[in-house]
């Protein structure tokens, strides 16, 4: 394997940017419709494709934190909470949130 030059990582780094979109669109678009489906013709809803949208959209966003966070990891001007702990914090607890407030409203039926 030959090692990439600048300009083939920059072209490397466009298509996965531009595979990422249209897994993305692709993704959103699959789970409106799937929605679209059980609203209109009350089919049983598929959460897959919503749960990979989720997955793939949190692991982006984690990952550009991580990187940040590594980027100025030594530098002594640039001090900063750490927000990836802040923000996977805070996703599970929004998670068990909405699945205690999902069981209690479906047990109370």
């Amino acid at each position: 394997m030959k090692k990439m030059d600048e300009m083939d990582r920059n072209i490397q780094l466009h298509s996965e940017e531009w595979g990422f979109r249209a897994a993305l669109l692709s993704l959103s678009a699959w789970t409106l419709f799937d929605c679209w489906q059980a609203l209109m013709h009350g089919t049983e809803h598929n959460p897959l494709p919503a749960l990979i949208l989720c997955f793939a959209v949190c692991v982006q966003g984690f990952a550009q934190i991580a990187m940040k966070r590594k980027m100025v990891a030594g530098d002594e001007e640039y001090r900063e909470p750490n927000k990836l702990l802040r923000t996977i914090i805070a996703v599970i607890v929004a998670a068990v949130l909405v699945l205690a407030l999902g069981t209690y409203f479906l047990m109370s039926k």
